[in-house]
């Protein structure tokens, strides 16, 4: 299956179209963009000075994440360029494009183009380092986009970790799909976590959060890292793709529909085409009662 991109190739491709451009004079940069959960992005500057370049983010979870660590996590990534949030945004960060040097220019394009992911995964790294360290039983709750779509993490000991996420399916088709994709990942891999899917109730690691969302169309997916997972570097990684799952499952799952959907329309083409050979071709040739011919045509 596809891993989706932890980085945000627009931004990206905006920054290096700024950073390699050649101009008589410094454009002014005004660009929004979107994301998944909800989030968006911004990249401005002004006409006093168009070379400094304003990053901004803003996502439902951002407030959550930055009082869980994110913060702190985003200052040691980023340095000097991580500033106060400009109005509407969460998150802002600042760049003087003269001084990016032509060596760093795709590196440091490619930093900021992460950082929603470093943000996302910031908690996620919090709570691996907190089991290294020894220090368990924090409970973070994080909503990824409304009350509905959350995900909470905890460290149970030293070398295991577990992380729910609450999954709403608005349609009554995506239940049925994502139960199909969600027993795959429940099959037991020699290696790879451990994957628990519930339907409607809450699994028991969340026994003690009292406001969880419960509908007809909400699924728990649990998921227990090891020390394998997380220990040293690994973490990194880690950090990177798991608060990414909600959109993965339903990428594939939107995927796997209009996968179905074209083999449908293919096959009803087939159908028409197989029905269009067999018309038989009436002889349109007619005689009178004198015995002469005429061709009846066609209106």
């Amino acid at each position: 299956m596809i891993l989706l991109e932890t980085l945000n190739k627009v931004i990206e491709d905006k920054l290096l179209e700024r950073f390699t451009g050649e101009f008589e004079k410094p454009p002014v940069i005004d660009f929004k963009c979107a994301d998944f959960d909800g989030a968006s992005f911004q990249v401005s500057s002004t006409p006093q000075n168009p070379s400094v370049l304003h990053i901004s983010f803003h996502s439902g979870a951002a407030r959550a994440l930055l009082d869980a660590g994110g913060k702190k996590f985003l200052e040691n990534k980023y340095g000097e360029h991580f500033i106060a949030a400009q109005d509407g945004y969460d998150v802002t960060l600042e760049y003087d494009v003269d001084k990016v040097t032509p060596d760093q220019r795709e590196k440091v394009a490619c930093e900021i183009a992460k950082l929603k992911s470093y943000l996302y995964g910031s908690v996620v790294n919090q709570v691996c380092e907190e089991a290294e360290s020894g220090k368990f039983g924090t409970l973070y709750d994080i909503p990824l986009r409304d009350q509905y779509e959350r995900f909470w993490l905890k460290a149970d000991s030293s070398d295991r970790v577990t992380v729910v996420f609450s999954i709403n399916f608005n349609d009554a088709d995506d239940i049925v799909f994502g139960k199909v994709f969600l027993s795959e990942f429940k099959k037991s891999i020699p290696g790879a976590p451990s994957v628990d899917f519930v339907y409607k109730n809450p699994p028991l690691e969340l026994s003690q959060v009292k406001d969880l969302p419960r509908s007809d169309n909400i699924g728990y997916v649990t998921f227990v890292l090891f020390d394998r997972h997380f220990k040293g570097d690994k973490k990194v990684n880690v950090a990177e793709t798991l608060p990414t799952f909600r959109n993965y499952l339903h990428y594939h799952i939107k995927c796997a529909k209009s996968h179905l959907h074209t083999r449908m329309r293919n096959r009803v083409d087939l159908l028409l085409q197989i029905l269009n050979r067999a018309k038989q071709d009436l002889d349109t040739e007619k005689k009178t009662a004198t015995g002469r011919t005429f061709t009846r045509k066609e209106k």
